[in-house]
């Protein structure tokens, strides 16, 4: 279900097709390379996709699932306001990052937690747990008094319809864990850390990283220095990857702070001195409290203006502003110090009072206790005489105090409405800005109802059986942005600063999204995208595979040599050999939160908390006719030494030498086993003998290369009691008899006991003996390993070596093994050396013809390696050790031993 909506990423998004296409990967069509799915990152933007409200993203990457925001769309009412979870599995989301307490960000929080299959964490920062609870609460207890009659004059800016209850907010409040700005977090292998965005108190962006992937969100930030709020900037030390940012007011540039102030104050002064009213909707919790600053600072300069009564309508007013005043240390420097400066005046007139009267008093002086601005709780105890300033919420004039004012002051020209924040599509607030002839009557019903009028405050019937009542506007109406929003400049210097090579735009309308993509596009440095609502966003991002060597193995490293130690030269020699030669470094790779480490397997415990265990394998076999020194020879000639385990605490190691075996006796059954211990490799596979009975029982510790050790081990085994070498080596003329009457001639049978001694030195080795068996009715298999003829071994030898080497590596000696060296002749007419070395030489090959011998020698050439076999005596000659040793092999597995074998 994760991917229920695939559609392709485009530049320009489109309406939701019929049939939903597959979706296509945001690549070059250029690039031909093969995209490993596992490194694509996908994006799918729930809501807040070509729009603005009702924020929520998702991110995927590495098998990790991120969602960010949960919020609401103040133009719509009920699930229509809700982002579209119904097309995405809830369930597979690891982590909920909200950014901040708006409604348009986190109003669908409780709806998550309470009334979906969310199984996921919440995080967000302690300011904005703190106001979030208030805010949602006075939601729920607006739509409990104000019921809902038409989804066209309700809204969701203070007023949720139906999605949750009171006791769904307070019930989900523990699943929220907060934490604090530049701290960094973990869960489940994606690490996220929050800075300050400089939107609201506690409004933070996201610095999200999953496998190495490094993803930004900013959330709303605002880059201004105003009057509470730290500005929002780029965090350091940290390369992004993608970048996802608000395009709230796509490339629109805001006038200078200190020119939009003086306008704002130069409308709300004309508005007193025309005897109106001024009435600014705003949010009850962000925008509200640095444009009460602002109104405390010029009516503490202005005395004449003081005369006129600034209020802030809202319920929340008193419970959030406790919040403000707790979270002083989230506030910028000058709030700080306004702070600091006023606890020291606090405590210096306490200080007077307690010493004068004996009482101590604690009248605050902070920078959020006005002394011009009163608190408003609701509109029955507000006195509507003479001119005002009143901040009132919602900020999108959609229900409560803001729009009951609103119908109620519209009709006076006098009067005047200054919108300061954002207006969302849909709403009343933007609406307004058109300055339309006439308003509908949501709060205010001014037809007479069962005999009287309805009181203000209370929400117009709009049912069936009543007509809309329309309210005429002839107040003035003015724009005047304090949003904390990038515009166009401040948003695209960011993004440059950030470097990231990826960009995708949220949360802004279509057309002003459009301009700032084109923008970006015109820089050529990276790539943009602007999803719409729905439409998945698949991105790849190739990462290189490190590892961090740790443990022992890290020491065993020899690090690079240091400049201060040897000359420029010697360092760049060094750096040029170990360049060539490299070093091999060989241990276990553990993979933890897609961070991969390599240690030996020692380290396994310390340094990644895993438990080793080894496995041992066994396996036994009989050899009945092979003796442990023909086991220990086959072995020695496959492996080379084979370490011989003795009984006691001594050990020693042969190759081919005539130690004499140690064997243990154990008394079993009545008889006594011999046990005979052999190491191979190293003890990498221990094999034991147990005579008489010829078991031999194999042990090894289970891994690839003992695994294979143990496979070549077996196969010699198997072959110890049939290969020709084997029976050379194991031949001896030895007597006895298998029939009783026939012992008296068993002294005079070879080694095989398959015919008489005498028959075959008379020269024919398949005559048939008087002795033969009765019961082979006079036909004897001849044994093809017994009393070969030096030709026949000849032929076996030169078969091995061909096998081994190859026909064309080998070449005859047509001289025989030189043995004194050539002199110089005599000039007397005598006999000189020279002749008497030919003369030597040719009765030396007539000798070695005459015992069968048709060269003195073959010489076997490997590349540019030079090997000679001297027939007589097996004797083998080469410089090269590597080659010698596998001539040598040769020869003893063909022969039997390196020992004469004619003559």
């Amino acid at each position: 279900m994760a991917n229920k909506r695939p559609y392709a990423a485009i530049d320009t998004p489109t309406p939701i097709p019929t049939t939903r296409p597959a979706p296509a990967p945001a690549v070059d069509k250029d690039d031909d390379d093969p995209i490993d799915p596992s490194d694509e990152l996908t994006f799918i933007a729930l809501g807040g996709g070509n729009e603005v409200g009702r924020s929520c993203h998702i991110v995927q990457y590495k098998g990790k699932t991120v969602m960010l925001d949960a919020g609401i769309h103040p133009a719509y009412d009920g699930l229509a306001a809700l982002p579209f979870y119904d097309e995405f599995d809830l369930s597979t989301v690891d982590v909920l990052l909200i950014t901040h307490f708006h409604m348009d960000h986190a109003a669908s929080l409780p709806y998550v937690l309470a009334k979906t299959n969310f199984a996921g964490r919440v995080y967000m920062t302690h300011p904005t747990k703190a106001i979030y609870k208030h805010l949602m609460q006075d939601s729920v207890r607006v739509q409990n008094t104000h019921i809902s009659t038409s989804a066209t004059t309700s809204g969701t800016d203070g007023y949720i319809h139906q999605l949750f209850t009171e006791h769904d907010i307070l019930s989900t409040l523990p699943q929220i864990q907060t934490i604090s700005f530049n701290t960094t977090h973990v869960h489940n292998g994606i690490r996220f850390t929050p800075y300050p965005a400089g939107h609201v108190l506690g409004a933070c962006m996201y610095l999200i990283e999953i496998a190495g992937l490094n993803i930004l969100f900013t959330g709303d930030y605002s880059r201004e220095n105003d009057r509470h709020l730290i500005p929002a900037s780029v965090p350091r030390g940290v390369k992004i990857d993608c970048l996802i940012t608000e395009s709230t007011f796509g490339i629109s540039t805001h006038v200078p702070r200190l020119e939009r102030e003086t306008a704002l104050m130069k409308s709300i002064t004309g508005i007193l001195n025309r005897g109106g009213r001024a009435l600014l909707p705003v949010f009850a919790i962000g925008r509200a409290q640095e444009l009460l600053l602002i109104f405390e600072d010029y009516w503490a300069k202005h005395e004449e203006y003081r005369r006129y009564p600034i209020y802030y309508a809202s319920s929340l007013a008193r419970k959030c502003m406790v919040v403000y005043q707790t979270y002083i240390d989230a506030m910028n420097d000058s709030i700080r110090a306004k702070f600091q400066a006023g606890s020291a005046s606090v405590s210096a007139a306490a200080a007077k009072t307690s010493d004068a009267t004996g009482e101590n008093s604690s009248a605050g002086t902070g920078p959020w206790d006005f002394q011009y601005i009163r608190s408003l709780k609701s509109l029955e105890r507000f006195d509507d005489v003479g001119g005002c300033v009143m901040l009132a919420s919602p900020g999108m004039l959609q229900n409560g105090v803001s729009r009951s004012l609103l119908e109620r002051w519209a009709p006076d020209p006098r009067n005047g409405v200054v919108i300061t924040g954002y207006s969302v599509e849909g709403t009343m607030a933007k609406q307004i800005m058109l300055e339309p002839d006439a308003i509908p009557a949501v709060m205010t019903n001014r037809q007479p109802q069962n005999g009287g009028a309805m009181g203000m405050g209370k929400r117009a019937g709009g049912g069936e059986g009543h007509e809309r009542v329309m309210v005429p506007r002839r107040c003035t109406v003015q724009e005047y942005s304090f949003a904390a929003h990038v515009d166009g400049s401040e948003n695209r210097e960011f993004i440059e600063e950030v470097g990231a090579p990826v960009v995708i735009l949220v949360h802004g309308e279509k057309h002003n999204m459009n301009r700032l993509k084109s923008r970006l596009l015109g820089l050529q440095s990276m790539k943009v995208f602007s999803p719409a609502n729905c439409e998945e966003l698949r991105i790849p991002f190739r990462r290189e595979k490190v590892a961090r060597v740790v443990g022992r193995l890290a020491r065993d490293i020899v690090l690079p040599v240091s400049p201060t130690d040897v000359s420029d030269e010697d360092v760049e020699g060094e750096a040029k050999r170990r360049s060539e030669e490299g070093q091999l470094v060989s241990g276990v790779l553990v993979q933890n939160d897609f961070k991969l480490s390599l240690m030996a397997p020692e380290d396994l415990k310390e340094f990644a908390g895993l438990t080793t265990t080894t496995i041992v394998c066994r396996q036994r076999i009989t050899l009945a006719a092979a003796g442990v020194e023909l086991i220990r020879w086959a072995l020695e000639s496959t492996f080379g030494g084979v370490t011989i385990v003795p009984s006691n605490a001594t050990k020693g190691k042969t190759n081919g030498d005539d130690t004499s075996m140690v064997k243990a006796q154990y008394p079993t059954n009545g008889h006594v086993d011999e046990k005979t211990v052999l190491e191979i490799m190293g003890g990498a596979v221990r094999l034991t003998h147990h005579a008489p009975s010829g078991e031999v029982e194999m042990e090894w510790g289970g891994n690839v290369s003992n695994d294979s050790i143990a496979d070549a081990v077996m196969a010699v085994l198997l072959s110890v009691e049939s290969s020709p070498a084997a029976v050379r080596q194991s031949s001896k003329l030895h007597s006895h008899s298998h029939h009783q009457q026939e012992a008296e001639q068993a002294k005079s049978y070879d080694a095989f006991g398959d015919s008489p001694v005498d028959t075959k030195h008379n020269g024919d080795a398949f005559a048939v003996s008087k002795h033969e068996d009765a019961a082979s009715n006079g036909i004897r298999k001849r044994n093809p390993h017994a009393n070969l003829t030096p030709e026949e071994r000849l032929n076996r030898l030169f078969m091995f070596l061909e096998a081994q080497f190859g026909e064309d590596a080998l070449s005859p000696i047509p001289y025989p093994r030189p043995q004194i060296p050539t002199t110089s002749t005599s000039t007397n007419g005598t006999t000189t050396t020279a002749e008497q070395d030919k003369a030597a030489i040719h009765a030396e090959l007539a000798r070695l013809h005459s015992i069968g011998i048709p060269v003195p020698g073959l010489e076997i050439r490997v590349d540019k390696l030079v090997a000679r076999v001297w027939l007589e005596g097996l004797e083998v000659e080469c410089g090269n050790k590597t080659l010698g040793d596998r001539v040598r092999a040769v020869v003893e597995r063909g022969c039997g031993t390196v020992a004469p074998l004619w003559g």
